[in-house]
């Protein structure tokens, strides 16, 4: 009775080191926006950012402009894949720029979705 116990115990430990952890990568998405879209004299405010697996978009404030960014996760960093001022938070937008269609969805999902 033990051991059929252990194996769901087990198969959950494992599981919980494979989930990332979303305040570790919303500082690296930070920094790694920053990095991608600062220019001298031109602060950014970054307003937004939502996550699903390996992909996030950001929403952020420049010389008195709203932008999007969309970054995905390779290896360990996160790195810009499409930068613009049109809005590309809906679903078609983020498949046309290479997402897979489950995680357009939960980007597009939870931007729409009020802070």
């Amino acid at each position: 009775m033990l051991k059929k116990q252990a194996v769901p115990a087990l198969l959950l430990l494992l599981a919980s080191a494979c989930i990332p952890n979303t305040a570790l990568d919303r500082g690296a998405i930070r920094s790694a926006i920053e990095a991608s879209v600062s220019v001298e004299g031109a602060p950014i405010t970054i307003k937004r950012i939502v996550i699903s697996g390996d992909y996030a978009l950001g929403i952020f404030d420049q010389g008195g402009q709203q932008n999007d960014i969309l970054l995905a996760r390779r290896g360990r960093r996160w790195s810009m894949m499409l930068c613009a001022t049109a809005p590309i938070r809906d679903r078609g937008e983020l498949l046309r720029a290479g997402v897979p269609w489950f995680a357009a969805e939960m980007l597009a999902k939870q931007v729409a979705e009020p802070e």
